[in-house]
Formats: structure tokens, C-alpha cells, sequence
């Protein structure tokens, strides 16, 4: 059986409605969210100091 990522019913006039979506996604976007928050993390931590000092925008006080 394919996984449904939205559920659908009918309602009494028999119009389909959406109900609400899968909680089998919960992991999958909490996964991406935990990713992007580590990629971000690792690009500010070494490439972003890299980026402003190439740049000639360090400030003289070295506290960026």
C-alpha cells in the first residue's frame, strides 16, 4: 500500500475534504530541519570568517 501524505474523506454532500496530513512525515521534516540547522552551523563556524576576511569586512577589534 502507497503511502498516503495527505488523508481525504467525504463529507455528507459527498464532496471530498482534506482531513489532514500523514504523521509518517514527522520524521522526514524534524530530519531536514536537524539537518539544515548543522550544514548552517558548520558553514558560519568555517567558511563565513573566510568570507569576510577575503572580503576585507573584519572589523579591527577581531570580536566577529
Amino acid at each position: 500500500m502507497p503511502m498516503q501524505f495527505l488523508r481525504n474523506s467525504r463529507d455528507m454532500y459527498g464532496q471530498e475534504t482534506l482531513q489532514g496530513v500523514a504523521w509518517d512525515l514527522i520524521p522526514w521534516f524534524a530530519g531536514a530541519a536537524a539537518a539544515f540547522i548543522v550544514v548552517h552551523a558548520l558553514y558560519m563556524a568555517l567558511w563565513a570568517p573566510r568570507l569576510k576576511k577575503s572580503a576585507g569586512l573584519a572589523t579591527a577589534s577581531g570580536n566577529d
